[in-house]
């Protein structure tokens, strides 16, 4: 969920709403710049937060951006290869156009849940508040099980079927042997 020389908040969101939370998220519209395009000008001395946060200004951009981005900045402390990190490395263009100078700046994994009523503050919280939505994570389980049992996607008229079983499942106390 991740760019080789950089994380991705966008990408890591859309993975916790799709893999935990067994949400659709449709893709992005064909037209939508990435952060590799905007104007470097405006961007040269912002963090990849920053960087994110001027992409959900664009009316377009927000509706979804403001669900995603959020989850996603709560993983922000795994640099993207997994590792632990405290800070992120910016480097800062010179007004005299000389060699960028490298700063170190303080990771902000702070976000909030898609309902925008709970915040959380790192990749803990997050956990914390995503094992509260028992629910939404069971379906979501439920889904990529079934997506790898029947070698294809869950689609809308698989609806009923997935509910009916997440419904026994639940009744059942959300075991793995039952659900098997």
């Amino acid at each position: 969920t991740s760019f080789p020389n950089r994380t991705s908040p966008v990408k890591r969101g859309v993975w916790v709403l799709e893999q935990i939370l067994g949400d659709h998220v449709p893709p992005a519209p064909a037209n939508v710049p990435t952060l590799e395009q905007q104007d470097k000008k405006k961007v040269a001395n912002l963090t990849l937060r920053q960087r994110t946060e001027l992409h959900q200004t664009s009316a377009s951009c927000a509706n979804c951006h403001r669900i995603l981005d959020p989850l996603g900045f709560g993983l922000e402390h795994f640099d993207a290869v997994g590792l632990w990190r405290d800070k992120e490395t910016q480097f800062i263009e010179r007004e005299d156009g000389g060699r960028a100078k490298r700063v170190t700046l303080p990771i902000d994994a702070t976000g909030a849940m898609p309902d925008r009523k709970r915040s959380f503050d790192g990749h803990e919280d997050l956990k914390a508040h995503l094992l509260e939505e028992t629910d939404a994570m069971a379906g979501g389980f439920l889904k990529s099980l079934l997506t790898y049992a029947l070698g294809r996607r869950v689609g809308f008229s698989d609806g009923a079927f997935v509910e009916e079983m997440q419904a026994d499942w639940k009744r059942e106390g959300y075991g793995m042997r039952s659900l098997i």
